[in-house]
């Protein structure tokens, strides 16, 4: 009767570790974007390696171990990034996508299910994201950030005007993409490339104004700050190296292009930041020069507070919302 019980238990033991190790599986498939099978075998796979070896880390509590995919040491070193600021699993066991061409020949998956998990001292409050998944034109994986909501994705893309119009939003969105990413993954060097030298940083908050012979009640209104590329790298620095995690979060983003210079491109986004010692949430606009495509600028970035009163029941006047219109190019 021993020998049985053991017997069983150990049985049991297996079964367990063997669901464990099943639901850790992530196995992903492309529905359409190419009729190239050597491609679509090759992202398939290396994408089910990449997506299964975050899950087993995450369920180990252990290091990413990312060697059974064909995958670029900078996307070996982005996810890593991310990983050392805050972990995250794949939600579904099956995942079925879209491979979508980009502008440089390459490839893309959107729409990736993820789960942050957020740190026990300070919980976050929406923990579901998406990713995206950067492949070369062999399917080897060169990229992965935290992306926009697909919603989004696809109403910016519906407002392109014309074929060069709808190329340069899909490139500005990779790319915003990746500036948002940059600050989950407290990566310096990126920020330092996106910002030209000349970039102006402006940073409004809300002040109380005293009542005055002309208006018996206390007001508010905006007042700003402007700092150079150099300060503003600077005072990231220290807030990189004092806080435990970040998240950056978009769920707001309307692209506008110059009226008269096609290459420049407006971004104003609702941003919600949290991160171990601060929180906030305000509109960020985003001025960028896509003159040099492959290496484009930020040339201004404003950020202004999202709320006008501490009780949250009043919103910053559209009016008052930079926009690409503000800025003599």
């Amino acid at each position: 009767m021993g020998s049985y019980r053991q017997i069983l238990i150990i049985s049991l033991l297996w079964m367990l570790g063997v669901c464990a190790y099943a639901q850790t599986s992530v196995s992903f498939s492309i529905n359409s974007g190419t009729d190239d099978a050597i491609l679509k075998a090759r992202a398939e796979k290396n994408i089910s390696v990449l997506l299964t070896g975050i899950n087993r880390a995450q369920a180990a509590g252990a290091s990413l171990d990312l060697s059974g995919a064909d995958i670029s040491e900078s996307a070996t070193l982005s996810i890593t990034m991310l990983w050392d600021n805050i972990h995250f699993f794949c939600t579904d066991e099956y995942v079925v996508e879209r491979l979508l061409s980009t502008s440089d020949g390459g490839y893309q998956v959107r729409g990736i299910p993820i789960q942050l998990i957020p740190d026990e001292d300070e919980p976050m409050d929406d923990t579901y994201q998406e990713a995206t998944i950067v492949l070369d034109r062999n399917g080897t994986i060169d990229g992965f950030y935290f992306s926009l909501k697909s919603n989004l994705y696809r109403d910016v893309m519906k407002s392109g005007k014309d074929v060069e119009d709808l190329r340069m939003r899909q490139t500005i969105l990779d790319y915003v993409e990746h500036f948002r990413t940059a600050y989950n993954q407290k990566d310096l060097t990126f920020l330092e490339q996106v910002f030209s030298d000349d970039a102006l940083i402006i940073t409004g908050k809300v002040v109380k104004v005293a009542p005055s012979d002309m208006n018996a009640f206390a007001t508010e209104k905006i007042t700003y700050n402007v700092n150079n590329k150099k300060q503003y790298i600077e005072r990231l620095k220290r807030i990189f190296s004092v806080t435990k995690y970040i998240k950056v979060d978009f769920s707001e983003i309307k692209v506008t292009r110059h009226p008269t210079n096609s290459k420049f491109y407006g971004v104003l986004v609702r941003q919600g930041y949290k991160s171990s010692i601060y929180a906030d949430e305000g509109y960020v606009f985003l001025l960028w020069d896509f003159t040099d495509e492959l290496h484009p600028q930020i040339h201004v970035r404003t950020w202004q507070p999202y709320w006008m009163n501490e009780e949250k029941t009043r919103t910053i006047p559209e009016k008052e919302i930079m926009t690409i219109n503000n800025f003599n190019l």
